[in-house]
């Protein structure tokens, strides 16, 4: 340009963060941003469409009632293509683990109570009431187990073996189910 020249460009007005220091666009920076930031949001979609499709399947599943837990379940979810319908899933599921027929269990025969079985019953209670307790025709296992300490002290045992008869005493009384050492008081 000569000196006497206008002049005659025009300035743009950019932002300042497209421009470097210089005030130069910096266009490139600009679109590799742009397209990457395209990209990932395609691919985001991509995901998204990818998990829709697999909630889609996994409620029709269930929707036929197929077990996905089960073994048959896992691989026909894996395996089958067709529709995505309730009845063709249905129908593919049965062919793998077909529905139990249920078992109907036949009712229990009611018991019958015969005038002899009442009469037995009868018997039974009053020899039980008129029967005598073990306890209260035998000695305390402790009182007996004191005489048989107090007997061997007497002798000239030790101490220690007079404890062992009346520990022994006790014990075998309560071996044989005898209420007074089993039972707290």
């Amino acid at each position: 340009m000569t000196t006497g020249e206008t002049n005659l460009v025009t300035h743009r007005i950019v932002p300042p963060t497209m421009c470097d220091s210089k005030g130069v666009i910096d266009m490139a920076d600009e679109e590799t941003g742009g397209i990457k930031e395209l990209r990932d949001a395609a691919d985001r979609g991509r995901e998204a469409i990818q998990e829709r499709d697999l909630l889609k399947r996994e409620m029709a599943f269930m929707k036929a009632g197929v077990d996905t837990d089960s073994k048959a379940g896992q691989l026909l979810f894996k395996a089958y293509d067709g529709e995505l319908n309730t009845d063709s899933i249905k129908a593919e599921w049965q062919e793998l683990a077909p529905t139990p027929v249920p078992v109907v269990e036949p009712e229990p025969a009611q018991e019958t109570v015969t005038k002899t079985d009442t009469q037995v019953s009868e018997q039974r209670q009053a020899l039980a009431e008129d029967s005598v307790s073990v306890e209260s025709t035998t000695p305390s296992p402790y009182d007996q187990g004191f005489q048989e300490f107090k007997t061997a002290w007497d002798s000239g045992k030790p101490k220690d073996e007079a404890a062992a008869k009346f520990v022994h005493t006790v014990l075998e009384a309560a071996g044989k189910g005898d209420e007074r050492v089993i039972s707290p008081r």
